[in-house]
């Protein structure tokens, strides 16, 4: 006698169903998905801001240490200044009207960042000039002598460099807030960041 199994087989397996998620439940997830991201996206976007204005200092003063070397090695002044526009970033030059060119030692930066003077309020900029000496600092072009000083160039004769005994301060800008890179008169390079701003006492660390 024949005895067919197949019945067997679906005992158990066909009573039960498979279950997936209901559109209630998707739809929920979506909604919190897109909460975590609208909480999210700004922090993100705050941070990398942040990010680039930190390494904008840092490159900047790099650069300048740089300059500074390279006047020390050919003996001849060399200056550091800004493209004020396209392409955003800082270079040097043989001299302080020299534009930029490719080869010379650069930084790019970020088209969100841009070169800007100090703020109208001396108080802005008080702690910087302190660490300075107290004088008041040049924010134009920086140069450097043949000794690795900072020094301001002479219109008629850029070989001619006269040492800047208040140093330099260059400041730069984005929407995440202010950097700055220093120069003392013994050629120091350090750059600062903004940190707050309480009853017009500007904090730079």
């Amino acid at each position: 006698m024949r005895t067919d199994h197949r019945t067997d087989i679906c005992v158990g397996a066909c009573d039960r169903q498979e279950r997936g998620f209901s559109l209630v439940e998707l739809m929920m997830v979506c909604i919190v998905v897109v909460i975590i991201s609208v909480i999210a996206v700004p922090n993100i976007a705050l941070i990398v801001n942040n990010y680039k204005l930190d390494a904008a200092g840092h490159s900047v003063a790099s650069l300048l240490q740089q300059a500074r070397m390279l006047a020390v090695k050919t003996n001849l002044p060399a200056y550091a200044n800004t493209t004020g526009g396209t392409p955003n970033m800082a270079f040097v030059g043989a001299t302080p009207s020299a534009a930029y060119t490719a080869g010379n030692p650069e930084v790019a930066l970020s088209p969100s960042i841009s070169f800007q003077p100090p703020l109208g309020t001396s108080a802005f900029h008080s702690q910087l000039d302190t660490y300075l000496g107290g004088g008041t600092p040049s924010n134009g072009t920086i140069g450097f002598n043949a000794r690795g000083l900072p020094c301001i160039a002479n219109a008629l004769n850029p070989s001619v460099c006269t040492p800047n005994n208040a140093g330099f301060e260059w400041f730069m800008q984005s929407n995440a807030g202010w950097e700055a890179v220093t120069v003392t008169a013994a050629g120091r390079i350090k750059s600062w960041r903004l940190t707050s701003t309480t009853n017009g006492t500007y904090t730079w660390q």
